[in-house]
């Protein structure tokens, strides 16, 4: 789980033409963690990018909070999910890895989109 400088070679859904703006991970011990990727594209790109993740298993839902596009792929619990928050021409991609992350995501999603 641990984010590569720039990265590059780390698989994820993102938006055509995305750029990796801010790129974080929170690691404790060796299996526990979050990352954070935040990307930016344009508008067009980011819509057409939501609309293909349900292709990929993930749920998609306005979220009321901050009404950005709320997109999870569950895992085998809520310490596994993937989850996307999308509007506008931000991308941000959030994996937790064994805990529960969903109040960090939602702090994130709201200083980002207000």
């Amino acid at each position: 789980m641990t984010l590569q400088s720039d990265g590059q070679g780390f698989v994820r859904p993102a938006p055509e033409g995305a750029t990796l703006v801010l790129g974080c991970d929170w690691i404790v011990g060796d299996a526990t963690g979050l990352l954070v990727l935040i990307s930016t594209a344009a508008p067009d790109a980011v819509t057409a990018a939501v609309a293909t993740l349900p292709e990929e298993g993930y749920t998609c839902q306005v979220s009321d909070d901050f009404g950005a596009q709320f997109c999870e792929l569950p895992g085998s619990g809520p310490d596994t999910e993937e989850f996307v928050v999308a509007r506008d021409d931000v991308w941000i991609y959030y994996a937790p890895v064994n805990r529960n992350g969903r109040a960090f995501l939602s702090d994130i999603a709201s200083q980002i989109f207000g």
